[in-house]
């Protein structure tokens, strides 16, 4: 399973059905050399085939938020179903992380906002 793409500055993460403590790091550990030898501006987090998630999950999600929010990104959550929304919302990651239907319409208001040809 691909755990992650990146073209032109934009971050995609395909997050597993399980995310606990062992896929959180193994997701981790796996893109840490991506953030060092490339610039991410856009990063996204692809729920669609999540049903678990754990604090591990939320971990993972604000500390990856942090790197590119530090280089002056925006993270946005994609395909999230009903039960990982409520544990979303709990944390509060929707103050910081923009969530949208999917990531055709990321790109597309990135291509508005003149970030993306």
């Amino acid at each position: 399973m691909k755990l992650y793409d990146v073209e032109n500055g934009i971050m995609i993460y395909y997050l597993p059905e399980e995310l606990d403590h062992y896929a959180a790091e193994k997701i981790r550990r796996n893109s840490d050399g991506v953030f060092e030898s490339e610039e991410i501006n856009f990063l996204i987090f692809d729920f669609k085939k999540t049903k678990f998630m754990d604090s591990s999950g939320i971990g993972l999600i604000t500390g990856r938020y942090r790197k590119v929010h530090d280089m002056g990104g925006k993270t946005y959550i994609v395909n999230v179903d009903g039960n990982i929304d409520r544990v979303l919302k709990m944390s509060g990651i929707y103050r910081i992380i923009s969530k949208r239907n999917s990531k055709e319409d990321i790109i597309s208001e990135l291509i508005k906002g003149g970030y993306y040809e």
